[in-house]
């Protein structure tokens, strides 16, 4: 029986990925982006702070306490699920982006699309962003049955990024 081998090699350096198989080699891009964090934030700026979808995920399950929260609160903002406060607009560019001093030269894919963990902030996001109504529905459900389950953030998030792609928010930007 011959036995297929496979070896990848990821080049950080060029952002290519070589797979050899069976002696035959193919390149791929490596999954990053032409959009940066400052592209991002450009077309969320004239967005609204509030949409359904986030909204009802934050009247259940908004985080309690630490990150935006806290800052919140030390910014005398009031805390309040049932007011859907602080808003996912404020958490994005106050907390986020300025609070956190991220450099808006940075690659949106791995800061934004990978790198946010917050599921009430990602739903947002995907909203303003227009993606497919029904595939953020499915990542609310996700990210629901993540929090009832006590699942991490990080796994949240992952499973969040199953139901909608990084296609589907960049589509807008193009």
């Amino acid at each position: 029986m011959k036995r297929a081998s496979l070896i990848v090699t990821i080049g950080l350096l060029i952002g290519t990925i070589v797979v050899k198989t069976d002696n035959v080699f193919t390149t791929l891009e490596a999954a990053t982006s032409n959009y940066t964090i400052q592209d991002f934030a450009d077309y969320l700026e004239d967005k609204r702070e509030h949409y359904p979808l986030s909204d009802e995920f934050i009247e259940r399950y908004q985080q309690a306490s630490g990150g935006y929260i806290d800052y919140a609160k030390q910014c005398g903002i009031v805390v309040d699920r049932t007011q859907h406060s602080p808003n996912q607009k404020w958490h994005f560019f106050t907390s986020w982006l300025e609070y956190g001093e991220i450099d808006k030269t940075g690659d949106a894919y791995s800061r934004i699309y990978v790198g946010l963990k917050c599921p009430e902030l990602l739903l947002w996001i995907y909203e303003a962003m227009g993606a497919d109504p029904n595939k953020i529905r499915d990542a609310k459900v996700v990210a629901e049955q993540g929090r009832i389950n006590n699942t991490n953030v990080s796994t949240i998030a992952k499973n969040m990024r199953a139901c909608v792609t990084w296609e589907d928010l960049i589509i807008n930007l193009e």
